[in-house]
């Protein structure tokens, strides 16, 4: 099975296009896994698991890795990603038996890559910061359709605008956008077409609706951000009903810097110094919640 681990995970690695720098990183850690036959049976154990139940104890198996770190020497956000990606290959067999387009597979698998490279932009290190955020796409409930990624949820609030009635309990799409570049509106437009015919079956009415909770829909952006600025663009397509100040989203912009005063934030994109400088006059940041129906 290690070799099957093995092959398996240097493909992905190829596929993806990881940095060389990565690869080298996590096949040197992969390797120590290997030879650590306690840490070892932990992936060996919830491989196995997860062909009998898709469903498993997640929270549980990254605890453990988390716990492996001091017995391997490998970062337990390098044993999340290690898991993960190697757990894919049998996630790849479930897409093929549901009959799932290949394309869905790869560009939901791809969220890895952007894991991987956020981890590193903020702690210095190949793997995921985020582990509790990755079951949904072992459990099929979450799919990258284009550009953005998208899972059924329940509606927690209540929206009420031009003719749309929505509460508690009601089936949304929620919508989540990778760091994965610029916003171009025409990829994402696509996307969102992709996923209107993929979730269809949920909306008998033919109207699907579409949930969004981002830093990119903070209603403020129209007072400090360029005009030309794709995310004024991308929030167009929302109504955004209400906003929340936090600022738990600021490393998506700054990065390692996210927690610095606000005269020391970088300025190296445009995105940056308009941020920056609507911090240092004492504003507050935050996030957004919309709606769109197509």
């Amino acid at each position: 099975m290690k070799k099957e681990w093995e092959v398996y995970l240097k493909n992905f690695w190829k596929a993806f296009d990881y940095p060389e720098q990565a690869v080298k990183s996590l096949e040197r850690d992969m390797q120590k896994v290997f030879s650590c036959e306690q840490v070892w049976e932990i992936f060996e154990t919830y491989d196995q698991e997860y062909s009998k139940n898709i469903h498993m104890d997640y929270e549980k198996i990254f605890e453990k890795l988390k716990e492996a770190e001091t017995i391997c020497g490998v970062s337990y956000y390098t044993l999340h990603l290690l898991f993960l990606a190697g757990l894919s290959r049998k996630t790849q067999e479930l897409y093929k038996e549901k009959k799932i387009p290949e394309r869905i597979f790869i560009d939901s698998m791809e969220d890895l890559y952007w894991k991987l490279l956020e981890c590193h932009k903020l702690y210095g290190v190949w793997g995921t910061f985020v582990a509790d955020w990755m079951p949904w796409w072992f459990e099929l409930r979450r799919f990258a359709l284009g550009r953005f990624q998208y899972e059924r949820i329940a509606f927690e609030d209540t929206y009420e605008k031009d003719g749309l009635s929505l509460h508690p309990g009601d089936p949304v799409i929620q919508v989540h956008i990778p760091s994965a570049g610029p916003l171009n509106r025409e990829e994402y437009r696509k996307s969102y077409e992709m996923a209107a015919d993929f979730f269809k079956a949920v909306f008998p009415d033919g109207k699907v609706i579409f949930f969004c909770e981002s830093w990119l829909l903070f209603p403020e952006h129209e007072k400090f951000l360029p005009k030309t600025s794709h995310i004024l663009e991308f929030m167009k397509d929302y109504q955004i009903y209400r906003e929340e100040y936090r600022t738990e989203d600021l490393w998506r912009i700054f990065y390692k810097d996210s927690k610095k005063a606000p005269e020391d934030l970088p300025e190296h994109t445009g995105l940056q110094r308009a941020y920056k400088k609507w911090l240092e006059a004492g504003n507050p940041v935050g996030v957004g919640f919309g709606i769109q129906v197509l």
